[in-house]
């Protein structure tokens, strides 16, 4: 790849990460095509090597072609032929499970440990900490990936293998959130939330701020059950509830307020189906009997959650 003289350091590390992950899908869109156990080889290798293409030329290519793959994916997984291996899970490695103990977790605490390492070093180099976060969650993946071989003695291959296995488990639902949020800023260019707070201020007293409260944080709940992510939800109800009719009138702090109505919504992710990267993979990884099984045991905590986010906010926004 060659990036422009004026392109930062950090820009070429994140456009980094995402040619990385395009190369993975690639590697899983080969080991697809050429498994001979696999019921639709060709469209399943298909469906992963356009979005290895989406990660790593996405920058490059026309908004317009880009559009053009995704509804290729979409009428791919649409017509049923994205589908899992049905070649058995490949040998297991040379140490145990029984021998590793706690260490097995070590790949995993991996991935956390490299992701806040960056965001503070960016942090203290006084580079964007976001964006640092989400460079060092990249090459968290790869870290834990060499941790893993490591530990566990195997093979690339393996690797490579029960990565395209899991994968291929999740299927299309694996695109999901980047669908979601797309969406969600569809809808705050269509004036959704200008809307929603229309609507707001007929019924709710304008003066009134903690049901100002429970509309704002009733709506991230409402919209992320539908959207399946509160990062999508987000931006539709802090520009159509949560600023102009709370951070404006009663001139609250705007950084408090929008985490507390992010983490409101989350309340909202616990028990829908259309998170399901949350709710729904999990069970069929799993193999669970009841697909929503995940969600009837969080139901009870969403809601004890959500009425606690209300009273929380206003308590805060009346004492400072």
């Amino acid at each position: 790849m060659i990036f422009p003289l004026a392109v930062s350091v950090p820009d070429v590390l994140l456009e980094l990460v995402f040619v990385l992950t395009g190369v993975v899908l690639f590697i899983f869109a080969a080991l697809t095509l050429f498994d001979p156990n696999h019921p639709h080889p060709i469209a399943s290798s298909g469906f992963w090597f356009i979005l290895g293409i989406i990660f790593t030329f996405g920058g490059r290519i026309p908004h317009g072609a880009t559009g053009i793959l995704v509804l290729i994916m979409v009428v791919l997984d649409g017509v049923g032929r994205v589908k899992p291996s049905a070649a058995p899970p490949a040998a297991p490695s040379p140490v145990s499970q029984s021998i590793l103990g706690n260490r097995i977790f070590l790949p995993v605490l991996t991935i956390p440990i490299v992701t806040i390492l960056f965001a503070f070093g960016f942090r203290v180099l006084q580079l964007d900490a976001n964006k640092g976060a989400l460079i060092g969650l990249g090459f968290g993946g790869v870290a834990a990936m060499v941790v893993a071989l490591i530990l566990t003695r195997g093979s690339l291959g393996q690797l490579m293998n029960d990565g395209r296995r899991l994968n291929e488990c999740m299927g299309a639902v694996n695109i999901l959130p980047q669908l979601l949020a797309s969406l969600g800023i569809i809808f705050t260019a269509a004036g959704v939330g200008k809307l929603i707070a229309d609507g707001a201020t007929h019924i709710v007293p304008q003066h009134s701020l903690f049901l100002l409260i429970v509309v704002n944080c009733l709506g991230m709940m409402l919209f992320t059950m539908v959207m399946g992510n509160s990062f999508a939800a987000f931006p539709v109800i802090t520009a159509g509830v949560l600023v102009p009719l709370i951070v404006k009138p009663f001139g609250v702090d705007p950084a408090m307020a929008a985490i507390i109505t992010l983490t409101a919504g989350s309340s909202g992710t616990l028990i829908t189906p259309m998170a399901a990267n949350f709710n729904i993979v999990p069970a069929a990884l799993l193999e669970m009997k009841n697909p929503y099984g995940v969600m009837k045991f969080q139901l009870p905590f969403a809601l004890i959650i959500w009425p606690m986010h209300v009273v929380f906010m206003w308590a805060l926004f009346r004492l400072l």
